[in-house]
């Protein structure tokens, strides 16, 4: 089987260095990413709030002379 020779090596030519683009100052964000982030905000608000009332536990216990489910007149309060 006949071969051609190998090409010979080309010389190291180190790639050019990029040039330094100029960075363009940040955009503000739009309107439609600025509703999102209030409707995000406001529901892990809603959220929070739900949790927090939801474990909330009476400050005390029903009175032991009373039954648990009996509401007390505002006379006695």
């Amino acid at each position: 089987m006949n071969r051609s020779p190998a090409p010979a090596p080309a010389a190291f030519v180190p790639a050019p260095a990029p040039a330094r683009r100029h960075r363009a100052r940040p955009q503000p964000p739009s309107e439609e990413r600025l509703r999102r982030r209030l409707a995000a905000a406001l529901l892990g608000a809603g959220a929070l709030a739900a949790t927090l009332l939801t474990s909330v536990q009476p400050a005390a216990p029903p009175a032991p002379d009373r039954e648990p489910g009996h509401a007390s007149s505002d006379l006695a309060q």
